[in-house]
């Protein structure tokens, strides 16, 4: 990260040129660096290029590294942090505050978003689906992977975590969808209620996730949404490539324990009052979400874990 750092302070514009942006991602990097503000300030005072529209003033500088200080979390050691997310406020100009959020991160580009993930992704691709399973689930939880209109079957698209990372560490072919939250293994009624089904919104056991999903922001849109300052504050256990255009942000839940609290605290305060004003997709608010599952090969991509922040499971 230092690096990067370094590489930020060497190439800062003069004013005019983009300065102010330069400089935020400059003191972001230098605050992951684990830098001190004394140290942040002395080195970018000095390494401000001369001729600029205009001087800089310290106090520019000083208010731009505590910016970052109070809206970057600190990074341990082992690149793990825990958020603690407020509880959201309804949202009245959604669109507004989304626009606000993106252009408020210094960060656009994959590889700095890479860079700044907690859990180090040091793995190829094609094993993101043995880190994915041991870090986001508990070993004895029930998980269905398959298409996305597959029947939940006990022992083939419905096994236990463990029972996946065996499968495949033996080379078993993997699926593009995952249902984010684990299941009970009975059957319930479909959301029609014409038929029973092991996979529904009322199979779900455990509620510990939620999916967010844009449908109508670019590319670098949405690294800016999940990097801006806002966004860093939410519970993001993983962000996720969906091997197209979009990224699935996987929140991490905490005092979710029934349907009816998925209803209350979920649909209709998260979704219906926060993030879908935002430009999120609806149809991601229900507990039983089909997610695309990393580490699968989808026309020739790889649907890939981006940034993630969870600790093997146990924790």
């Amino acid at each position: 990260m230092k690096e990067k750092f370094f590489d930020r302070l060497r190439t800062l514009p003069p004013t005019g040129s983009g300065f102010h942006t330069a400089l935020m991602s400059c003191v972001n990097y230098g605050i992951l660096a684990g830098l001190s503000e004394h140290q942040i300030f002395a080195l970018i005072k000095v390494s401000i290029p001369s001729g600029g529209a205009r001087k800089v003033q310290d106090r520019e500088i000083s208010d731009a590294i505590k910016k970052a200080a109070a809206d970057i979390p600190t990074y341990t050691g082992n690149r793990r942090t825990e958020y603690v997310a407020p509880p959201p406020k309804p949202i009245s100009n959604g669109q507004a505050t989304r626009q606000r959020m993106i252009e408020s991160s210094a960060i656009s580009d994959e590889a700095d978003h890479w860079d700044i993930s907690p859990v180090r992704i040091d793995w190829e691709p094609a094993e993101d689906t043995l880190h994915f399973f041991e870090r986001m689930y508990h070993p004895d939880d029930l998980i269905f992977i398959g298409d996305r209109y597959e029947a939940g079957v006990i022992g083939k698209t419905i096994r236990t975590a463990k029972d996946w990372i065996e499968y495949f560490r033996h080379d078993g072919q993997s699926a593009p969808h995952i249902c984010i939250n684990p299941l009970s293994g009975e059957l319930a009624p479909t959301k029609s209620g014409d038929n029973m089904t092991y996979r529904g919104d009322l199979c779900v056991k455990t509620f510990k996730y939620c999916l967010v999903e844009f449908d109508d922001l670019t590319r670098e849109d949405q690294i800016r949404f999940w990097t801006s300052p806002a966004a860093q504050k939410l519970p993001i256990a993983c962000l996720v490539d969906s091997g197209g255009k979009s990224i699935h942000a996987w929140l991490r839940l905490s005092g979710v324990r029934s349907m009816d609290d998925w209803v209350k605290k979920i649909k209709s305060k998260l979704y219906n009052q926060f993030l879908i004003p935002l430009g999120v997709d609806a149809a991601c608010s229900n507990p039983a979400r089909l997610s695309r599952l990393p580490g699968h090969l989808r026309d020739g991509k790889y649907q890939r874990i981006l940034w993630m922040n969870t600790p093997v499971e146990g924790r």
